[in-house]
């Protein structure tokens, strides 16, 4: 196989379809093109579209797994793949027809380990004015984070692997091995503390192995916002909460390699001279303009929410060693020996 086409999803037949069909639309042939749904534990109608798209495609394989997380999907995958070239996609954006054909173009280079492309929003609604103060430019281009959008113009060039993102997430195998693969990514809300730098953590451990990180302006994928994504203020609170619960997970894990000889309970007590009050209070303001005005309402949740989840994933690592055990895990490419915590394992009918 020339490429392995990965799709985690949960329960969003109707996004899948809508991915499914932008990929049968490829200007490129399938003969060495494999595309595998990895689908942690739908009740919808997702094995039905799966079944039709089986049809379609010569090579295509509906994963289930029905334990919580993107994690699980990502690497049930990542282990099925037959590529030396993966590309992960979410299931609510659509590859426009060029985007395997300068996948193939990227990795023509064997330098590169690892690589994205345009990812283009495309809004169910006109999104508040204020929004805008959350599209940020770089020497690269501009990116939004609450969006997942990123445009870094016209060019092939090397970028930072922290622009990397899980809408459009092109890495070599090795290179995903070598890095020890994903760290948790989504969850269920029930579940939420579970998550880590999912997409992001993996990309800076390759770029940190000296691969190159390449973007590709021909890569585009249409990215499908709804409108409840982007006008909810319950959307815009759980995205910053969630900043807050990666800020502490990535400080727990560079604490512990910092601290080696410590036991993983007593990294608690460096967390104070290691992060501020101010910075935990700012959660989530890189996102913003410096001189942004958003609505009080957001300004709150602002001020709240970030500290909110770096608090409650403090908490959890303080009190649950097999909590803690998770978050600190080498690497979660074995399931099996990761899946272990009982809130993460679901229960027997």
């Amino acid at each position: 196989m020339d490429l392995s086409i990965i799709i985690a999803t949960s329960n969003r037949a109707q996004y899948l379809a809508k991915a499914l069909d932008a990929l049968s639309q490829l200007n490129t042939s399938f003969h060495d093109i494999e595309i595998l749904v990895a689908d942690n534990g739908s009740t919808d109608a997702t094995s039905t579209i799966c079944e039709m798209y089986g049809n379609i495609f010569p090579h295509f394989r509906h994963l289930f797994d029905p334990r919580p997380g993107q994690l699980v999907g990502w690497h049930t995958a990542l282990h099925e793949a037959k590529s030396d070239i993966l590309a992960f996609i979410d299931d609510d954006v659509r590859p426009t027809p060029g985007w395997a054909n300068a996948v193939s173009e990227i990795f023509k280079d064997p330098d590169i380990g690892i690589a994205t492309g345009r990812i283009i929003p495309e809004f169910e609604r006109k999104p508040p004015a204020w929004q805008s103060d959350m599209v940020l430019e770089n020497e690269w281009g501009v990116w939004s984070a609450l969006w997942g959008m990123l445009d870094f113009g016209d060019k092939i060039k090397s970028i930072p692997a922290d622009f990397v993102w899980g809408s459009n997430f092109l890495i070599r195998r090795n290179a995903m091995i070598d890095a020890g693969g994903f760290h948790p990514g989504g969850m269920p809300k029930h579940l939420f503390h579970f998550t880590g730098d999912g997409d992001v953590g993996v990309g800076r451990i390759v770029e940190q192995f000296g691969y190159k990180v390449l973007y590709h302006p021909g890569a585009v994928v249409a990215h499908e916002l709804p409108a409840a994504r982007n006008s909810s203020p319950s959307e815009i609170r759980r995205w910053i909460f969630g900043e807050g619960l990666v800020t502490s997970y990535v400080l727990m894990r560079r604490l512990a390699a910092a601290h080696p000889d410590f036991l993983p309970e007593e990294l608690i007590a460096l967390v104070d001279e290691t992060i501020n009050p101010d910075e935990i209070a700012n959660i989530g303001r890189g996102y913003l303009k410096s001189d942004s005005k958003i609505p009080s309402e957001l300004q709150q949740l602002f001020n709240t929410c970030g500290a909110e989840g770096f608090n409650l994933h403090q908490e959890h690592f303080k009190n649950d060693g097999q909590f803690r055990e998770w978050v600190l895990r080498p690497n979660y490419l074995d399931i099996d020996a990761c899946y272990t915590h009982p809130d993460l394992v679901p229960a027997k009918r």
